[in-house]
């Protein structure tokens, strides 16, 4: 492309730019460059070099999951997925919206160690692949009409620097903005609600930036807006401005609140006007906030405005899946809304900030958010190439910020709450998850001295604080940087936020309790220690306790459930996630409610029907000779659990399909909320019954030899119908069935269909156990994002070029929109034996 053409396509691009006296946020994220180097190379390299090959990519993008799995140069811990080193570049235009303006460009996160330049010139160096940032771009700048150059190297070398999947390049949104001399920083506004009844009180902090010597004083104006109308407003005086940093306060009574809540999660907004001596709107910028009085108590748990409300979390990871780490907002909105789906009502948010959308989207559905910031402080965690907790990676690929942390921690740290610090869905700020895992003194002092491993221990709870304190102050020689570094955190969140309590995910309390490194908490988070809940209660009872981290298991439930000073737990985990696993080819494990595609799985069936209301009776099956459940001689059945430490994360083995061998023994498993359960096969009863009899692990049980035909299961209340269930034999593969997520979309580029394709047999029954591969076939009007099939082994994946293999009987193609397309899409999938689906996509 001639540099003609570049300048005509840049000023189109830019054609977007408008000022009327306030800030202007352009999206920065089409037309991009990628180059993904063979190593390490010089500055003049990025710049001179004509020998880099570059590709056109959009942002956000995440190279690692663009490349693939592979067991060259990766690691189990991070997915077997590649790291090393890109180049991005981005020529746009000064242009005349630039003119007297101040220009910054705005990053929400680059994982990790990136540096920026702007015309060559070197604007910085950030190491936390996690939170935002920004640079301005004023002073070096091209003359008006000129072509500017932005420059980001991406140092992903050390590809086994996390426990999990973080991904790699620009995989968040940026943005460029222009401002004015006089502005409000990105984060420069807080709201908060100190009083919430009947009338409630708004307090509003403001911070300006005077970074010019024109303006002299300023009219800070403030408009309190509820479903599009002004319903307050207040604003100071012409006040002078001092310096180049100011700060305002202001607040407001409110009568006749909307309170922000899980049933309705009502939000306002807080329109900020800055208006200069001459009467100049110099900027202007719309917070949004919600009303709501949040409590942690001792005794009745977690209140939300007045009321007690028990915690249904899940952690999630911050990886899409088939998307990678690439922050695309539908995706992310698809999985929230399906756990939501299931009575899910909190999140946290495992182990590190998530993008801005995830807190914006949870503001607006209702869902409470543990925002954490850190899974290492000073010492880095052991990390694997070969296989889960074998601790095998040199540090050399697997230290990562904790190298940083004495030099960087404080500033990314705070970035963090501020940028957060307005969304009601946050009511705990975490500072750190399972810290104590890295020092080993913590480990040696209690019984649970197995390191990772000594998760699992499940024996009576440790109460000797004599002893236990004794041996810690030997082994640690009377100095805990554990406890002092908590400490420093904690006051760093009281710094920007003292509306929130302060939390930590803490794995070994017998010890932790003791150390001080809990007395810096308001909130102690526990970490799979469900059997210290009540013992604990009795000995600290001036401090609330949560279940920060779960094992999806029945016990872990039943331990808070009836236990109202426990606010909930945060189950483990909410969906399927890259990394944390291994050996080859397992890219993720089975621990959670959805899969990777967001299939529901068995787990999060059964979940379902412990934490809604509404009717539910969900079937599964397995052949008793593969069950860990047995008939014994007395009819009932006993439990002999897998042997291995990590059988406590995973769930029964189950199927979804009535198919078996004539007369063999199957194991029929009902998951309800029913009192009890009438089991028919092909119409015939096998017997009622009662919940109550499975209390140890709420599960119904048949033992049924196999005779095709149907089952259906009949969830019932003495003799009233409340749910049901049926399971069919499937015959064979007759046509796919395709649906979508989303029948309309528009051509913004960002737009995405979920196409979720399932083998049928003629009578519509899904076929699980005949896997085929399905291929794709797509016109010029969408675009494949990504594709999966749920399964958590890479090898049944079966990727090659559009197509993939079923898994369970189903896949799942993302589709994304190209700008400019309009038109009504069609999208066909072919499997083997030429059965087929369709569906259309409109773009408008």
């Amino acid at each position: 492309m001639t540099i003609k053409n570049i300048i005509t396509v840049l000023a189109i691009l830019l054609s977007g730019f408008s000022y009327a006296g306030n800030s202007t946020k352009v999206d920065f994220n089409f037309h991009w460059k990628f180059s993904k180097l063979a190593g390490f190379v010089s500055q003049d390299t990025l710049f001179l070099d004509p020998n880099i090959k570059w590709q056109d990519v959009r942002l956000p993008h995440d190279w690692s999951i663009s490349e693939g799995y592979t067991k060259t140069q990766t690691a189990g811990s991070n997915g077997f997925l590649p790291g090393g080193v890109g180049i991005y570049r981005k020529n746009f235009l000064t242009s005349d919206d630039m003119n007297g303006k101040k220009v910054f460009i705005h990053f929400e996160g680059v994982y990790n160690n990136s540096k920026i330049w702007i015309n060559g010139h070197l604007l910085g160096f950030r190491p936390n692949g996690y939170v935002g940032f920004e640079y301005e771009l004023t002073p070096y700048l091209k003359p008006k009409g000129s072509i500017n150059t932005i420059t980001v190297c991406v140092d992903r070398r050390a590809y086994a620097d996390s426990r999990w999947y973080v991904g790699a390049g620009i995989y968040r949104n940026v943005s460029l903005i222009l401002r004015n001399e006089l502005y409000i920083p990105y984060d420069g506004i807080f709201v908060t609600t100190p009083q919430v009844g009947d009338r409630s009180k708004v307090n509003i902090v403001c911070e300006v930036k005077n970074a010019g010597a024109g303006v002299k004083g300023v009219i800070v104006k403030h408009e309190v807006v509820y479903d599009g109308k002004t319903i307050a407003s207040i604003s100071d005086n012409f006040v002078a401005l001092k310096g180049d940093f100011n700060k305002f306060t202001a607040s407001v009574e409110l009568d006749n609140c909307h309170l922000w809540s899980l049933e309705t999660p009502s939000m306002y907004e807080l329109h900020t006007t800055l208006i200069a001596s001459d009467g100049c709107v110099m900027d202007t910028k719309i917070t949004k906030f919600g009303i709501r009085d949040i409590k942690f108590d001792t005794e009745e748990g977690f209140l939300l405005n007045g009321k007690s409300v028990k915690i249904k979390g899940v952690n999630i990871h911050h990886d899409l899946g088939c998307m990678g780490v690439a922050a695309y907002d539908d995706a992310l909105l698809r999985r929230l809304l399906k756990l939501r789906s299931i009575g899910c009502n909190a999140i946290r948010t495992a182990h590190n900030p998530h993008s801005e959308s995830l807190l914006e989207m949870c503001d607006s559905l209702g869902l409470l958010v543990m925002n954490e910031f850190i899974d290492e402080w000073k010492v880095a965690k052991k990390k694997w190439i070969t296989e889960r907790a074998k601790e095998d990676a040199p540090d050399s690929i697997s230290i990562g910020y904790t190298r940083y942390f004495d030099t960087h921690a404080e500033h990314d740290f705070k970035s963090f709450i501020r940028r957060d610090r307005n969304h009601p869905c946050v009511i705990l700020w975490s500072i750190g998850n399972e810290i104590e895992w890295t020092y080993p003194y913590y480990w040696a002092s209690s019984k649970d001295n197995k390191g990772f491993k000594g998760l699992i221990h499940t024996g009576d709870p440790e109460t000797d604080n004599k002893s236990i304190l004794k041996e810690f102050n030997r082994l640690s020689g009377g100095k805990d940087d554990l406890a002092e570094t908590a400490a420093v955190l904690a006051r760093w969140v009281k710094d920007v936020d003292t509306t929130r309590p302060v939390t930590s995910g803490v794995v070994v309390p017998s010890v932790s309790r003791l150390s001080g490194y809990t007395d810096v908490l308001d909130v102690v988070g526990y970490n799979y220690k469900d059997k210290y809940y009540e013992v604990d209660h009795k000995l600290y009872p001036y401090q609330p306790i949560i279940g920060s981290e779960n094992v999806g298991q029945l016990f872990e439930w039943t331990a808070v459930a009836d236990k109202k000073y426990i606010a909930g737990i945060f189950v483990w985990t909410g969906f399927d996630y890259l990394g944390e696993n291994g050996p080859w080819p397992a890219r993720g494990g089975n621990c959670s409610f959805f899969d990777f595609s967001g299939n529901k799985t068995a787990r999060g069936h059964f979940f379902e029907c412990l934490w809604k209301d509404s009717p539910k009776t969900h079937i599964v099956t397995i052949p008793e000779k593969d069950s860990e459940f047995k008939m014994n001689s007395e009819g009932g059945f006993t439990y002999t659990p897998r042997p291995g430490w990590i059988r406590r994360w995973e769930w029964y083995d189950t199927c979804d399909k009535w198919n078996y061998n004539k007369d063999e023994n199957i194991l029929v498993q009902v998951y309800t909320n029913a009192p009890e359960v009438e089991l028919f096969l092909n119409g015939t009863s096998l017997g009622t019954k009662k919940r109550s009899d499975f209390t140890e692990h709420n599960i119904l049980m048949w033992k049924v030899p196999y005779k095709k035909g149907t089952l259906i299961a009949i969830g019932k209340d003495g003799g009233r119908t409340l749910s049901q269930d049926t399971l069919s034999t499937n015959g064979k593969p007759s046509r796919l069935a395709v649906n979508c997520d989303r029948k309309t979309v528009t051509d913004n580029g960002y737009d995405l269909v979920h196409v979720e394709v399932s083998i049928e047999d003629k009578k519509g029954n899904k076929v699980v156990d005949m896997p085929s591969d399905i291929r794709l076939i797509l016109d010029d009007k969408l675009e494949l994002a990504g594709l999966d099939n749920g399964s958590a082994s890479i090898d049944d994946l079966n990727i090659r070029n559009n197509s993939v293999r079923t898994y369970n009987g189903s896949c799942l193609f993302v589709l994304r929109t190209i700008r400019g397309k309009k038109g009504t899409s069609s999208v066909m999938v072919v499997g083997d034996g030429g059965i087929q689906g369709r569906c259309k996509i409109h773009i408008q």
